[in-house]
């Protein structure tokens, strides 16, 4: 038999096997107590900013800012976008960096990068993970790069080189990329074996930010989890083989990218490199798997031990029966998700893109928990246990953790009650449905609508879908139409490139004397460009009439921007008037929307600008109080983060996403209160240019994580000798002192769960309207409230309701007064009408009565008062020998009444109906008792009403000449 060497000793085939195995156990079990997550990331950042001089930065936002292409920041060299794209202010302390490292929290979900339907499938898929990251800009380059990724591999980590292989870029023939011998090379000159140094292409070994900028080759360096002494498995290097898998990948960023797709060598060359911390775990806890290291086994513990669930196996595919193994993996992997997300605010929703894949990443956690027979409410408890994997680095997490629970159960709780009202709305869809097979689009999209009772979630209803075997088609969420302003704005930039860029700082140049602002004209400005609106040419000349866009030098109007819309005015000279009716931002240029009123405008005309300062100082007041009301909600609700606003005159809409729910009432009373305070004590108001990160620094500073801030920004303060109320970033216009806002009331509120709220507000004289209004309202429900329980002035009641409701919904008003006043109408109307009707039939009879008394011949009355249900019972309810016909018109219908008696003459009675025969109305029969017969037609035909009213008292005056002659 063919003996194999075991250390000292001489073994078979199989027992050289079975020993390896075990002494793969052994380094196993030692590794995994030596190396632990928190370790790796720590080792990882001293190594470099410790021995090798790097500075940390923290981790930014997962937020990802805007323009870069995803919904999350799925990359550590996010955040350092501007230093390769050479767009670093002075005043940016990235200006200053040239050794970075860092551990960056990332999250691939929608968008290019989406790793969610692989998350449970496999052992390496995640939602959120950690990129460990080390940067060189235009400081050290490749040698230094390989020497130090080798260092900590080799001598640190202490991973042999045996179980590494190294790649580099083997060039590209059609784009004149050379071969990077260089990095061969290095690799070789470390020590590394030539067998372990490999080329691939493009696809593999050459990294670029997008169609055009800075780019340049890679090397990666790859792990073989099956090494041993003479094991070499190089075609298992980026094959897709789980033996052989990726663990850094260094970056050497040393050409931009042109738009004909040339290469020019940058000026300063940059180093990024990457490595997942979650697989380095697993490597250096010798493990194949992510999950099965400290980042997740404490959780597949405590939902073994708490809730008796099977022991995790790290099962996937047709060996994981029942799925309990992928639900672990998806329950573990997006309770780390919603963590780190519901700490930086982002609640789950239905329609923020953000909320909306965290609610969809919630959604799935939950169905997996049923999988794995956990208990409604459980879920929440992991809280702790990520807190204390994570919170060490991200502190944000500790600070947060009793706001992630309670985010959790409420979502919990709205899930399973939605689940609950989906899973009857499926049910009924199969019933009514008459045919089988997949779920059309069309089937799906009634589903999402409501179109079968309540609308069904299309994270549920996938699911239900998929519990009964039916494949399903999910409409596409369309992007939404462009609006008539979006399409004014698409032009052909290739006009505008050649145009000075515009200063708008005269936008800022007004002033405040005592109560008053004075915004001054801004003489001499000179057109430099016209666009045309019809074609969106560039033009030389317009003439009066022509719509289009002027661009000019030198400006004072303010462009939309920040949720304050544009200012509108005049630009004119001696001849010429161009009304602006829109002002928008192209880029670093100011367009001016509008038409020539007067006169010819021709490039290089000096012209005058004027805004339209009501218009001006009402987008003031409202912007100022964005900032108080946002001050307000943040003083209300700690975790309050805003997300849009928009601000016009004296009229402002408010977005905000908090976990805590709002009572409509004591909130909004608290919020409209605070911002009023503010108003009356008159604080000042005051503006000043910071460097962006000098103003990111400042204490209490608020800002959007993900809008993109130029390299210099406005910081508007608002702030009392004890403390600062309000400091945003800012470049809108506002009110110098908060006083000038005049007043402030909040008109409509939606959302009181938890997740979005919107807030639409007034200011100024239209708020003092409005609560004048509501002022007079509630004088109008007393008076009301008052009449009815005195039963004074029936005949009033009615139009008093209809005034109420006509003020309610016509009227500007305060959401607290109308809300107050529409609970109070509901409470009393049915009393008031029910009272009512019974008045009005008193009143009735007793017209009926004293007519019978009078007049012999039939009754033909018409009232001002009461309606068909009064006319009913007031006819039934009365003793009568004779027909009686009651008519009671408003100003749409007319209501007929009519009743028989008994004995009444039968040719009278034909006469009667014959009336209304012949007009093509049909009256019917809506009761009989013993006595009477009660008939009733509404009539809506005023016209045809006229007749018939005509036709009646034609019969009736002929009744009664008969009657006198008989007697």
């Amino acid at each position: 038999m063919l003996m194999r060497v075991f250390g000292n000793h001489k073994v078979c085939r199989n027992c050289l096997r079975r020993l390896r195995t075990l002494n793969k156990s052994f380094q196993r079990e030692g590794s995994s107590h030596s190396w632990r997550s928190a370790s790796v990331r720590s080792t990882f950042l001293d190594f470099f900013c410790g021995k090798h001089e790097h500075l940390f930065v923290p981790s930014s936002s997962i937020i990802a800012k805007k323009g870069e292409g995803s919904y999350f920041t799925n990359a550590g060299m996010n955040q350092f976008k501007p230093i390769f794209l050479n767009d670093v202010g002075d005043g940016s302390p990235m200006s200053h960096y040239r050794r970075v490292a860092n551990s960056q929290k990332c999250v691939r979900i929608g968008g290019k990068h989406n790793d969610l339907e692989d998350v449970g499938h496999d052992l390496t898929h995640h939602t959120f993970f950690e990129m460990l990251g080390s940067w060189s800009f235009g400081d050290y380059f490749k040698r230094e790069a390989c020497a130090m990724a080798l260092e900590l591999l080799r001598d640190v980590y202490k991973i042999p080189m045996s179980a590494l292989y190294f790649t580099y870029f083997k060039g590209d023939n059609s784009l004149q990329l050379e071969e990077d011998l260089e990095t061969r090379d290095l690799w070789l000159s470390l020590g590394v074996h030539k067998e372990r140094v490999l080329p691939f292409g493009m696809r593999d070994n050459f990294w670029d930010m997008g169609v055009t900028g800075p780019c340049g080759p890679c090397t990666e360096i790859h792990y073989d989890h099956h090494h041993s002494g003479n094991r070499l498995v190089p075609h298992l290097v980026n094959a897709n083989s789980p033996q052989v898998v990726e663990i850094w990948n260094l970056v050497f960023m040393q050409y931009n990218r042109q738009l004909d797709q040339s290469l020019v060598p940058l000026l300063q060359r940059h180093v990024d490199t990457g490595l997942g911390l979650e697989r380095l775990t697993a490597t250096l806890q010798n493990s194949t798997s992510n999950y099965d290291t400290d980042l997740f086994t404490p959780i597949f513990d405590a939902i073994h031990k708490d809730c008796g669930t099977p022991r995790y196996q790290g099962r996937v595919g047709s060996d994981d029966l029942g799925g309990r193994d992928m639900a672990y993996r998806v329950v573990a992997d997006h309770i780390r998700m919603l963590c780190v997300c519901l700490s930086e605010g982002i609640l789950p929703d239905r329609v923020d893109q953000h909320g909306h894949k965290v609610r969809l990443v919630l959604y799935r956690c939950l169905q997996s928990a049923k999988v794995l027979g956990v208990n409604p409410g459980y879920i929440s408890s992991l809280v702790d246990i990520i807190v204390d994997s994570l919170g060490g680095t991200y502190p944000e997490l500790h600070q947060s953790c009793k706001m992630i629970k309670d985010v959790i159960n409420s979502s919990e709780d709205h899930y399973y009650h939605t689940l609950e009202q989906g899973t009857n709305t499926f049910k009924k869809f199969l019933r009514k449905r008459k045919k089988t097979g997949p779920i059309s689009e069309l089937e799906s999209g009634d589903l999402l609508s409501g179109h079968y009772g309540y609308p069904v979630p299309m994270e549920i209803l996938t699911s239900l879908a998929q519990q009964h075997k039916l494949s399903i088609q999910i409409p596409q969420r369309g992007s939404e139409k462009q609006t008539d302003k979006q399409k004014e704005q698409v032009y052909d930039l290739s006009h505008l490139q050649s145009l000075p860029h515009t200063d708008d700082h005269y936008k800022y140049l007004y002033k405040r004397t005592g109560s008053d602002y004075e915004f001054p004209d801004l003489p001499d400005t000179s057109v430099v460009g016209i666009l045309s609106r019809q074609c969106g040419e560039s033009e030389e000349s317009l003439q009066s009439g022509q719509e289009a866009s002027l661009f000019l030098d030198k400006t004072c109007f303010y462009a939309e921007c920040g949720g304050q819309i544009g200012d509108t005015g005049i630009l004119q000279n001696e001849t010429s008037v161009f009304v602006v009716t829109d002002t928008q931002r192209v880029g670093e240029l100011i367009q001016h929307v509008g038409y020539v009123e007067k006169g010819e405008i021709r490039k290089g005309d000096k012209l005058t600008a004027r805004i339209n300062q009501d218009r001006r100082l009402g987008n003031m007041r409202a912007h100022t109080a964005t900032h108080l009301l946002n001050w307000s909600l943040r003083k209300l609700t700690s975790d309050a983060r805003q997300n849009g606003s928009q601000v016009g005159e004296d009229r402002l809409y408010f977005e905000v996403f908090t976990a805590r729910a709002m009572d409509t009432v004591a909130d909004v009373n608290q919020l409209q209160d605070g911002v009023r305070g503010l108003i009356g004590r008159g604080l000042p108001v005051s503006s000043h240019s910071l460097p962006l990160s000098e103003a990111q620094s400042l204490d209490h500073v608020v800002y959007l994580l993900n809008e993109v801030y130029p390299h210099t920004v406005n910081v508007v303060s608002i702030e009392t000798e004890e403390e600062s109320k309000s400091v945003e970033l800012c470049g809108g216009t506002h009110v110098l002192n908060t006083q000038d806002i005049g007043d402030f009331c909040i008109e409509k509120f939606k959302g009181v769960g938890q997740g979005r709220k919107c807030f639409y507000c007034f200011t100024g004289q239209l708020a003092t309207q409005a609560q004048h209004n509501g002022n007079t309202l509630q004088k109008m429900m007393s008076n009301l409230e008052i009449a009815v329980k005195t039963e004074r002035g029936h005949q009033k009641w009615e139009d008093m309701i209809k005034s109420i409701n006509t003020m309610m919904f016509s009227a500007v008003l305060p959401k607290l007064e109308r809300d107050d006043v529409e609970n109070r109408l509901n409470q009393i109307e049915h009393v008031a009408m029910t009272k009512l009707n019974a008045l009005n039939t008193q009143e009735l009879q007793k017209e009926i009565m004293i007519s019978i008394r009078k007049i012999r011949s039939w009754l033909q009355l018409t009232i001002d008062y009461g309606n068909t249900n009064v006319i009913k019972k007031a006819l039934l309810t009365t003793s009568i020998d004779r027909p009686v016909v009651v008519m009671k018109s408003d100003s749409k219908t007319t209501h007929f009444g009519v009743a028989f008696p008994k004995n009444c003459d039968a040719k009278l009675k034909e006469e009667i109906l014959k009336v209304f025969r012949d007009h093509d109305v049909k009256l019917r029969q809506q009761k009989k008792t013993i006595k009477i017969e009660f008939w009733c037609v509404n009539v809506h035909d005023l016209v045809k009403s006229e007749e018939i009213q005509w036709a009646l008292s034609v019969l009736y005056y002929r009744s009664l000449r008969e009657d006198s002659k008989t007697r």
